[in-house]
């Protein structure tokens, strides 16, 4: 697996090169002169207020602004669920605050630039707190652009994501992370709709799950190699569509076993994405579906197991499976917009005869999640710069008691939560 990832990371090194040189080397267009005058910072954002309603206690972060599914059932001395009780809340800490950045020619491209940031902190007891989102900077030639910075990870399509207006964007069914990376999109016909993207990235807010002593991006840095990506995308005024493989390697210990050793055992992870976005005059119609394994710093379920083959041995790993797929559905109106979301997810487990899990709604033992689905119908009120958008979010998590592979197979239990959501948008 290391030789596979040193490869992996050699190959990806190769393309980026072989492309650059064909960047630098391309003939710039007649263009007018740069006119500093354009130059600079252009401001923009939103103000926006969540008012929800939970039918239950729920799995999520920031007192449930971002929900994922509900909690599995807890059962008190008379057998009755305290995980049954609702909740109401009220947060405005999505709102938003971000710069578009436009400079002087460098190298033969535009430049240009975002600076983004919100108020939803980092962590739950950072909320309220001023956080980086977007820190992207960008040179452009006709045919070739290289970024560099914080960004959407490639897995979350920026042309092709959930239209919910729900915080959580279609989690744990559609992939979601930003992360620091370097990334090159090449245009690959005349017409400029077919785009090969490579990327290169590092783990930041978005992380895999490290075990106990580590931080959470440890297991990445300590890797060495970073997390790669390769994408195809067509794209015109009627259709997206694009299919993705992304690869990580985390080497989750130092140290492991009994006596203490020095541990370079890694879990290397591949996945793969397929997207599809329809344009007609009455609805736009999106889907995607993912199949991977340790997709936890993607916000979804899974994650990988840990294995000690004998007594004080050195831990092992193997990335867990997952499943997912959505749709969703938006009309194309000005001032009223109707749309619908769908979604599944599947926890696929991992090889027999782990002793530890590290990710999100597995286990080498216990309770946790089978599959999941979500459907959410929502309307949105639209005037000017102000909207109104009211959603209703039903989710229903399959719990059960996993195998020493993470995979559940005996009986379930449904848990359900229903979420009424309204929130108001201003923007500038």
């Amino acid at each position: 697996m290391k030789k596979l990832a040193q490869h992996s990371f050699i190959c990806c090194f190769v393309l980026f090169f072989s492309i650059w040189q064909n960047a630098t080397a391309q003939t710039a267009p007649t263009k007018p002169a740069d006119n500093p005058a354009t130059w600079g910072i252009k401001l923009y954002g939103f103000v926006r207020n969540d008012i929800m309603y939970d039918s239950r206690q729920l799995i999520s972060a920031r007192e449930g602004d971002l929900s994922l599914y509900a909690k599995d059932k807890s059962l008190d001395a008379n057998s009755k669920d305290i995980n049954a009780a609702p909740t109401f809340h009220m947060l405005a800490i999505t709102s938003r605050l971000g710069g578009t950045i436009t400079g002087p020619d460098a190298f033969g491209a535009k430049t240009s630039a975002i600076l983004e940031a919100e108020f939803f902190g980092n962590f739950d007891g950072g909320i309220n707190e001023f956080r980086l989102r977007h820190a992207w900077a960008k040179l452009d030639w006709s045919k070739t652009q290289l970024a560099f910075g914080q960004y959407w990870h490639p897995m979350f399509v920026t042309d092709c994501y959930p239209g919910v207006i729900d915080f959580n964007t279609g989690m744990p069914f559609q992939p979601f992370n930003r992360s620091p990376q370097v990334r090159l999109t090449q245009k690959l016909d005349k017409g400029n709709k077919m785009s090969l993207i490579v990327a290169m990235l590092a783990q930041r807010d978005f992380a895999s799950v490290a075990p106990s002593g580590y931080n959470a991006n440890d297991p990445m840095r300590n890797s060495t190699v970073p997390n790669m990506h390769l994408q195809f995308q067509y794209k015109d005024a009627k259709l997206v569509a694009g299919v993705g493989v992304d690869y990580k390697s985390l080497r989750p210990r130092l140290n492991s076993g009994t006596p203490n050793v020095v541990s370079n055992e890694r879990v290397g992870s591949t996945s793969f994405i397929g997207y599809v976005k329809v344009i007609t005059k009455p609805v736009v119609i999106k889907a995607e579906a993912v199949i991977g394994e340790n997709l936890t710093d993607h916000v979804m379920v899974g994650g990988y197991l840990g294995y000690v083959a004998t007594p004080g041995a050195v831990e092992t790993y193997d990335a867990t499976k997952t499943q997912a797929y959505w749709m969703d559905i938006t009309g194309t109106g000005k001032k009223i917009v109707p749309g619908f979301f769908f979604g599944y997810t599947a926890n696929n487990g991992a090889k027999s005869g782990a002793s530890a899990a590290y990710g999100r709604g597995i286990g080498a033992s216990g309770r946790g999640i089978k599959n999941i689905f979500r459907v959410s119908p929502r309307v949105e009120f639209i005037s000017g710069k102000f909207k109104f958008g009211t959603e209703i979010e039903y989710t229903a998590a399959q719990y059960g008691t996993f195998g020493n592979n993470s995979k559940v197979t005996g009986a379930t239990d449904k848990i359900n939560n229903t979420r009424f959501l309204l929130a108001t948008t201003f923007s500038f």
